[in-house]
């Protein structure tokens, strides 16, 4: 038998959670939620416990979810989901290359290497492995139309994912029994299989309704660092004097360099990459490769927010300076702010800080010889508590 494959089911609508957006895009400790699976995914690759990995999705967001996914290391595939979780679990399915599959909730962000190990472990090629928890609490029992009663506890258990089975069995049990199933492991008992099962975890709690974004936030901690950007770049005839992705085209100079030479942007673009550790741009966009010739730096910009995103990293704020003694910039500031704001994921935007401050006269710059910037970017990284992250392994 031919490894295993880890199917992240993510195509729901998640209308109990509230939001203006289905809850597998709504942000939990400064990811989506469904990156969180995606996360889990990479380490059981790294070691080895999973050959691939396929996304189910809302159909139409194919896209999304591969420009985000080609960040990662592992092997992946993107499906549409169907009308029903039966329906888009066998399409993941029929992606799946392994002979065995980890079928997994994307709304169940804190599933953690262990509990995927406990599974893998007892799957065998007759018998499918579901992780349960002893129901704790009391439960009552509405009898009839506000009419409660006491019902016992002893004996019932809470089903989590993922869920480990045989590939073409499971596949075979959903095509006939899986109609209105509320998982894999219930159309695995009706086609008349053997469920086993292993002990859940009680930190992999699921998304569900609107409070428990709250509750999940309270999992992570926060990581802060902050960048620093520098640069300066001559003025010379023939060229066009682009600052903050804004156009000056009344000016006689523009800047001298490889792409449009903006060195507003180029020094946000460094205090990002700086923050997040990803390097610079000079060895990221080289002067030495023609593709970036004459290019927008707002580009540059929108591909280093991306970097750092995709590496799980936020803006918090940036303040930035600019240096130049003509041409007058006060009263373009708010334009280039907006202007790189553009060029940033959404959630980081209304986080850029730009002043203006004249070269008196004095130097290079004084002369109008050249134009200096400076950026300085706080950025957050969540991660998970310690004690959550030592549950986890």
């Amino acid at each position: 038998m031919e490894g295993f494959s880890l199917v992240v089911v993510a195509a729901g609508r998640g209308e109990r959670a509230g939001g203006d957006s289905p809850k597998q895009y709504r942000r939990l400790g400064g990811r989506m939620v469904w990156e969180w699976s995606a996360l889990l995914a990479e380490s059981l690759f790294a070691e080895g416990i999973v050959r691939q990995v396929v996304f189910v999705v809302p159909p139409g967001d194919e896209p999304l979810f591969g420009e985000k996914l080609s960040a990662f290391s592992f092997p992946f595939s993107v499906t549409a989901g169907g009308a029903e979780r039966n329906d888009s679990v066998l399409n993941g399915l029929r992606c799946a290359t392994g002979d065995f599959v980890l079928v997994h909730d994307g709304a169940r962000p804190f599933a953690g290497k262990m509990l995927c190990r406990r599974i893998m472990e007892a799957v065998t090629e007759d018998r499918g492995i579901v992780p349960l928890l002893p129901v704790s609490d009391a439960l009552k029992k509405e009898e009839t139309a506000g009419c409660f009663q006491p019902f016992p506890r002893e004996g019932l258990f809470l089903t989590q994912t993922p869920q480990g089975f045989p590939k073409d069995k499971l596949i075979r049990a959903l095509c006939s029994h899986g109609e209105g199933a509320k998982d894999e492991g219930e159309a695995w008992i009706r086609a008349g299989h053997d469920l086993g099962v292993v002990a859940g975890d009680r930190s992999n709690t699921k998304i569900t309704w609107p409070e428990d974004f709250v509750l999940g936030e309270n999992r992570f901690q926060k990581t802060f660092r902050t960048g620093i950007g520098y640069d300066i770049h001559p003025l010379v005839p023939g060229r066009r004097f682009i600052l903050g992705g804004v156009a000056f085209p009344g000016f006689p100079l523009g800047f001298r360099g490889h792409s449009d030479g903006d060195p507003m942007v180029h020094a946000l673009c460094d205090a990002i990459l700086g923050g997040s550790g990803l390097g610079d741009i000079g060895t990221l966009y080289p002067a030495s490769d023609m593709k970036y010739k004459g290019i927008s730096s707002l580009v540059l910009l929108e591909d280093v927010a991306r970097r750092a995103s995709s590496a799980g990293w936020c803006l918090e704020w940036a303040d930035c300076v600019v240096i130049a003694q003509e041409p007058r910039l006060s009263s373009r500031l708010q334009d280039m702010v907006r202007a790189m704001e553009q060029a940033l994921p959404p959630e980081w935007r209304n986080r850029i800080h730009l002043k203006a401050k004249s070269g008196e006269g004095e130097g290079a710059v004084g002369s109008c010889c050249s134009v200096v910037c400076h950026a300085a970017a706080t950025l957050s990284a969540c991660g998970l508590r310690r004690e959550e992250l030592d549950e986890r392994r």
